[in-house]
């Protein structure tokens, strides 16, 4: 699964965004974050000024899927901006469009993925946790220093376990 993962992981990094202390807010423009591979685009986090919480964007070209996965630190939210593709909570699967919201409980397996549509899906996804960006961060970071080698199944069980940003489910 960390395979589909990183299907379409792209560099370099840019990171647009800048630092911002807790409880002073800021606006980040269009365009702007820290671009993490795999159309990951961190918009918020406590890199930028968040008590924890985060926003990220996320584009799906076809083909892109997140793997079936769980979050134990907290629920989830998916906010579909454009595109088409599926959700699929607890083995229930959905289509998704434009203006669509997934709700995704505390534990629950899920998995967002756009393999039968031809255009780009983006979501835009808030968890009240930050683990998830250090996830993110975590295989971006080795991708980097090895873009050469692949991230293997276990390498990439590591970096969730070390994490705890999500664990994959078979």
């Amino acid at each position: 699964m960390a395979r589909t993962l990183l299907s379409n992981v792209t560099l370099p990094c840019l990171l647009l965004s800048f630092n911002a202390s807790a409880g002073e807010g800021f606006v980040l423009k269009a365009g702007d974050g820290e671009a993490l591979g795999n159309g990951i685009v961190v918009k918020a986090s406590p890199k930028t000024g968040t008590d924890g919480s985060i926003l990220v964007e996320q584009t799906f070209q076809t083909g892109a899927t997140t793997g079936l996965h769980m979050h134990e630190q907290g629920d989830e939210l998916f906010y579909v901006v454009s595109g088409r593709g599926t959700a699929t909570l607890e083995g229930a699967e959905k289509i998704l469009g434009p203006g669509d919201v997934v709700f995704v409980p505390k534990s629950a397996v899920h998995r967002i993925r756009n393999l039968d549509h031809s255009d780009p899906m983006t979501v835009v996804f808030f968890m009240a946790t930050h683990e998830l960006v250090v996830l993110f961060r975590s295989i971006h970071e080795r991708y980097v220093r090895d873009p050469s080698q692949p991230i293997t199944p276990e390498e990439f069980a590591a970096f969730e376990k070390r994490t705890g940003g999500a664990r994959t489910t078979r």
